[in-house]
């Protein structure tokens, strides 16, 4: 059911990310997977909760693609484009909210069918999971904070069970703050934040156990200072990044050069979240099947 929200409900919403229940199909269009397609979550009172985006970055066309209800007492952590039109939802409850004490869920979406969701069984009470990856390899990863977000996790993700298990060979220090996945070629990349706000990529060694030292992120020669609502895979020396410098609103789209760390503006987009279809363009999207 869909909710009506008063105006200031409807802005902590959009800072809390919003809500997930159910999805709403705009059309029979299915959308073809190109290496110039992003897709975004941003927040609509009319439409009920959220609409889902794409965005072709080469005619910069943004269009909706589809419509997903709210309820209050749940938040929506992370976007992933899974394959083939089908795109997995992390929803966690908030807490002191009406469904704090409800068990976080995965919610997979394919595009013109109902929406399916599983519980993760192994998430505290006090833990969130967020910021998941589909890698080129077909493997689902995640990250799992503490709701204080002083300290995360890196896990492996069963799709089909909600099963996460903790990939041991890496070790994030508590004493950094860690957020947001993406990879580009066979590197996988997450974002530190320092005690100012400023901002580091990173990389991850899944093979090694390593974590690199990494590289501060910088736009038009200034150290960026305000971390990312989301980043997202990319190919070639670059990843995408969202956000805004602090307390500025909406979100712009950047690139990012995961060599220098420098960033380049390429337009502004209201949404909170964001995911590509690079995994999928890889070629392997075979294990995912299986799993859905």
């Amino acid at each position: 059911m869909k909710l009506k929200l008063t105006r200031r409900r409807f802005a902590q919403l959009m800072i809390a990310s919003t809500a997930v229940t159910g999805l709403g199909y705009l059309g029979k269009n299915t959308y073809a997977q190109t290496s110039s397609m992003i897709y975004g979550v941003r927040a609509d009172r009319q439409a009920g909760g959220l609409v889902l985006q794409s965005l072709n970055l080469a005619t910069q066309k943004i269009e909706d693609i589809a419509t997903v209800s709210i309820e209050l007492g749940e938040q929506l952590n992370s976007l992933t484009y899974l394959a083939a039109n089908t795109f997995l939802l992390t929803i966690n409850p908030i807490r002191t909210g009406k469904k704090e004490n409800d068990p976080s869920r995965l919610v997979t979406v394919v595009m013109g069918q109902i929406s399916s969701s599983v519980s993760i069984p192994e998430l505290k009470k006090e833990e969130i999971l967020q910021s998941v990856l589909v890698t080129n390899d077909g493997s689902v990863i995640g990250l799992v904070h503490k709701k204080d977000k002083k300290s995360a996790t890196l896990v492996n993700i069963d799709v089909k069970t909600g099963t996460i298990s903790t990939i041991d060979k890496i070790k994030l220090s508590k004493d950094e703050r860690f957020d947001n996945l993406a990879q580009s070629n066979e590197i996988i990349y997450t974002t530190t934040l320092g005690l100012q706000g400023d901002t580091s990529l990173r990389q991850l060694d899944l093979t090694k156990g390593q974590v690199s030292q990494g590289v501060q992120l910088k736009i038009d020669g200034t150290v960026w200072n305000s971390g990312f609502s989301s980043l997202a895979s990319a190919s070639g020396d670059i990843i995408y990044g969202l956000g805004n410098k602090r307390y500025n609103t909406p979100n712009n789209l950047y690139t990012i050069n995961v060599s220098t760390g420098a960033m380049t503006l390429l337009q502004q987009w209201d949404v909170v979240k964001i995911t590509t279809n690079v995994s999928s363009l890889m070629g392997n999207v075979g294990g995912i099947f299986n799993l859905l």
